[in-house]
């Protein structure tokens, strides 16, 4: 499995600190939809792994459209939830 736990992308992502998890659910099976989510301890977190982790990023991304694996990525945002009322505290969702 690619996008589940213990998968290529999951494995890449626990390279970087503030990860905590990926969640995958199909949208719609006729479509062949699927959203995953990714969860990071804080937003600097997230913005520390695309920077230390760029080329890895794209060779994964180049990796899954060549094989067959996916046929489009869209990246629809970054949303953060504010813990206990702080930005120190925000979650990335």
């Amino acid at each position: 499995m690619v996008f589940g736990t213990g998968g290529v992308w999951t494995r890449l992502l626990h390279q970087s600190g503030g990860y905590l998890a990926t969640e995958v659910w199909c949208e719609s099976p006729e479509m062949r939809q699927y959203r995953v989510r990714d969860f990071w301890a804080w937003h600097r977190s997230f913005e520390s792994f695309r920077g230390q982790f760029q080329a890895e990023y794209e060779r994964f991304g180049n990796w899954i459209l060549s094989d067959g694996l996916i046929e489009k990525e869209q990246f629809l945002g970054a949303y953060y939830e504010e813990l206990d009322g702080g930005e120190n505290n925000s979650v990335l969702i």
